[in-house]
């Protein structure tokens, strides 16, 4: 199985990068099924990329029913590819010491990641070109965040909270960033033409929080991990969304089986 892994809390919406290789190097790992993935259960395929489809105000089953969830409608939506890539030549790399690979954040935005036996960690977030027209973004957190914790299980939660001290959009900003995560349910996950047991649900909640003033900003997203292949789906809410089993999201992706973009 090509493993991948999407994660990411830098932004909503998604661009055309990372570009996958022409013939990366693909680790090997095989789904054991026991409901708990560990960090060898999520290799980091740098170069490789996933095929998602990709739609925006989208209603999506969240909590599902009877140990499933249903996202197999057949839509008309864009079909992308997505893929981490080494971190080395981007601009912003030499902030980064930390940091192993990228991840298209969306809106021009970059995660920057790496990855050890206990958990996959948010280094920081910049924006992709180092002058954009909306300004350069340049957050490296002192202590990275746990984007996961590795086993990650059914039941599982934790916050945790990083420094912010750089430039967003081209603005200087001080302020914490605060990841919430909880796991709420494992089971089977239904996708146009294929389906994943037991597929884990992981619900994030990320706060931003000026040192003072305002105003808070807080996202929610839901995502479903199955082992060795990493992300099948997520869905983004809307900013300020209070209900952490929101149904209606502003940015779904979905695993696209033998689709071209």
């Amino acid at each position: 199985m090509r493993a991948s892994i999407l994660i990411l809390l830098a932004a909503c919406g998604v661009n055309a990068t990372p570009l996958p290789e022409t013939n990366p190097s693909l680790p090997s790992c095989v789904p054991n099924r026991d409901g708990a993935i560990t960090a060898e259960e999520l290799p980091i395929a740098l170069g490789a990329s996933t095929t998602y489809y990709t739609s925006t105000d989208t209603e999506f089953d969240s909590v599902g029913a009877n140990g499933r969830w249903d996202l197999s409608e057949e839509t008309n939506d864009e079909v992308i590819e997505l893929g981490p890539v080494a971190l080395g030549a981007q601009w912003y790399a030499a902030s980064f010491p930390g940091g192993q690979f990228v991840v298209d954040g969306g809106n021009g935005l970059d995660g920057i990641y790496h990855q050890d036996a206990q958990a996959l960690w948010l280094d920081g977030i910049a924006s992709r070109e180092e002058s954009p027209a909306a300004g350069q973004t340049l957050v490296v957190y002192p202590s990275p965040l746990p984007a996961l914790r590795f086993p990650v299980t059914d039941g599982q939660a934790y916050e945790a909270t990083a420094e912010v001290t750089g430039t967003i959009a081209g603005l200087p900003f001080v302020g914490t960033d605060t990841l919430a995560l909880d796991v709420a349910g494992s089971g089977r996950l239904d996708l146009p033409y294929v389906n994943f047991s037991p597929t884990l649900r992981v619900r994030t909640l990320v706060t931003r929080r000026p040192s003072t003033g305002t105003p808070v900003v807080t996202r929610r997203t839901t995502l479903f991990l199955f082992e060795c292949f990493g992300e099948l789906a997520r869905a983004e809410s809307t900013v300020g969304e209070t209900d952490p089993d929101f149904s209606t999201a502003v940015y779904l992706r979905r695993f696209a089986l033998g689709a071209t973009p």
